[in-house]
């Protein structure tokens, strides 16, 4: 939060009202006491007229220094973001401070967003995680044919696949037009995001590389990373309706080959939907919640530096007509769950 390029590309968002849907600071006597971060953004919402695209934005850091804290300014702040967008979304809140706010204010919880979990080398993730990941499933090689690299990414290209598909089907979603794509995974100055079009047309995937590191930062033995799907966007809009998608199955499990080619152990993904569920099944796949055995997850939700297992990421949205989550499209990278948490002393991204 404190490197000024990372800062100005998360709250630059996107879309036409950039100008008017933007972070909030707040100034008591000519000093600045407080601030409502507000990422801008274009949201498709559907409606009893069909899916309308609404201005918004998505809520991440949200601080009140402490000598004004208790005084009721904070939720002025937010009354005011909520007065600029007619579309309010968040996710990763606290549930002990934040989210009791939000639930007065009407929201909607998700309390944890649905993770999907593949081992991709079982025995070194049980060497890296310990016997819990031992219940983690994995894929089958080769199932799929050739492994598949990813390929250079086209704004425009994806821009058309969302729009007749997630769009066409009705979802709930940040609205990923062009401008979307190029400013959240091309232009990242953090993450370097690979972008997976499959040749054969059933649809694309958004993943990155996160590597293992020891807590001093430097990586561990023999480069291992996890390969983390951001964005998992079949072409059909039926399989948004949970219709069958063996096409797009087989294009994932062609992406995995790939990622434990290049050192990676383990896959997962984040959605607040359960459409993808016998798709990612099928590419072997398992929902974190159905492996669970008490609190502790059989792979880390943080993988490096992170405060124990951490908790599951939950959602939040506020909208005109409402929101299912069960017909939403809320993933990590929505609000500010998917950027740089530390950087090294050149300012470059660990993790």
């Amino acid at each position: 939060m404190a490197e000024r390029r990372l800062f100005d590309w998360q709250f630059r968002g996107f879309g036409h009202e950039r100008e008017t849907v933007r972070s909030l600071l707040l100034f008591i006597d000519g000093e600045l006491a407080g601030f409502r971060g507000i990422i801008p953004g274009l949201y498709q919402v559907p409606s009893p007229r069909g899916v309308q695209v609404l201005p918004g934005g998505s809520l991440a850091m949200w601080m009140l220094r402490e000598e004004f804290r208790g005084k009721g300014l904070g939720t002025i702040m937010h009354e005011e973001a909520e007065r600029l967008c007619p579309v309010v979304t968040g996710a990763g809140s606290n549930p002990e401070t934040s989210v009791p706010i939000y639930l007065r204010k009407g929201f909607r919880l998700l309390e944890s967003m649905n993770r999907y979990l593949t081992a991709l080398d079982p025995e070194t993730c049980v060497s890296c995680f310990g016997k819990p990941a031992a219940v983690v499933p994995s894929p089958a090689r080769g199932k799929g044919g050739a492994p598949l690299a990813p390929s250079g990414p086209d704004a425009a290209v994806l821009a058309e696949i969302w729009e007749r598909s997630a769009f066409e089907a009705g979802f709930f979603s940040l609205y990923r037009n062009a401008e979307f794509w190029r400013w959240r995974i091309l232009e990242s100055p953090g993450f370097r995001y690979e972008t997976f079009v499959d040749p054969e047309g059933s649809g694309f995937l958004v993943a990155r590389e996160e590597k293992l590191l020891e807590p001093a930062g430097k990586p561990r033995d023999g480069h291992r990373s996890v390969f983390r799907l951001i964005d998992l966007v079949p072409a059909k809009a039926s399989t948004w309706h949970g219709f069958e998608d063996a096409p797009f199955a087989r294009f994932l499990e062609r992406c995995l080959d790939w990622a434990l080619e290049t050192g990676c152990i383990a896959a997962d993904f984040h959605c607040t939907s359960g459409v993808f569920a016998p798709i990612l099944s099928r590419a072997g796949f398992a929902r974190e919640q159905d492996l669970l055995e008490g609190d502790i997850p059989p792979l880390p939700r943080f993988f490096n530096g992170g405060p124990g297992p951490g908790r599951p990421i939950n959602a939040l949205a506020k909208a005109p007509f409402g929101v299912s989550f069960e017909r939403s499209y809320m993933v990590k990278s929505d609000n500010d769950m998917d950027r740089p948490r530390r950087l090294d002393a050149d300012g470059n991204v660990l993790y």
